[in-house]
């Protein structure tokens, strides 16, 4: 007796553990595929964010600054306006003109690649007075203070912020 399943015969020969035999590695070949191709296009996304901020430094423009001659104006026209000025002038001003590349990963802490100031200060004549340079290696990490400087008043939480004017309308004026 022969029994019919699907348009195949028992009796014919056909074998389906053959096939699923050929399917399965074909599968896992296939998912072996497609991770490694989502690796690596996922590593060749991983270009370096690379940017450069502030002050283009071209020696050539700072040997053209010259103590004791060069004016605050010739400064001004040969380099462009400072990055920053010095904030108590009290022995005259100080320019800085500073400069930053850096490099970071995705979401990763920027890495500074190079990193240039230079100091140009003045005296009261408006003179340059001394020409600094500052590299990378020249900078010092300083640690930020978490204190925070309390205020008066009464701190809310977040229910009381929301509901706090229910019900502190005024009345409309007649």
């Amino acid at each position: 007796m022969q029994v019919m399943r699907s348009g195949f015969s028992h009796s014919s020969g056909f074998n389906g553990s053959k096939i699923s035999g050929l399917i399965q590695p074909m599968t896992k070949f296939a998912k072996t595929l497609l991770c490694t191709s989502a690796l690596l296009v996922s590593l060749a996304a991983c270009d370096p964010v690379r940017e450069e901020r502030g002050y283009r430094m071209d020696p050539e423009q700072i040997s053209q600054v010259e103590t004791g001659t060069s004016s605050k104006d010739e400064v001004l026209e040969l380099m462009g306006s400072p990055s920053s000025i010095s904030t108590f002038p009290e022995s005259g001003e100080a320019w800085y003109y500073i400069g930053r590349k850096t490099e970071h990963y995705a979401f990763l802490e920027k890495d500074v690649l190079q990193q240039d100031v230079v100091v140009i200060e003045f005296d009261e004549n408006e003179v340059v007075k001394e020409i600094k340079t500052y590299d990378k290696d020249d900078a010092q990490q300083i640690d930020v203070v978490d204190r925070t400087t309390p205020t008066g008043g009464n701190e809310l939480g977040f229910f009381e912020q929301i509901f706090g004017n229910f019900g502190r309308f005024n009345p409309p004026t007649q």
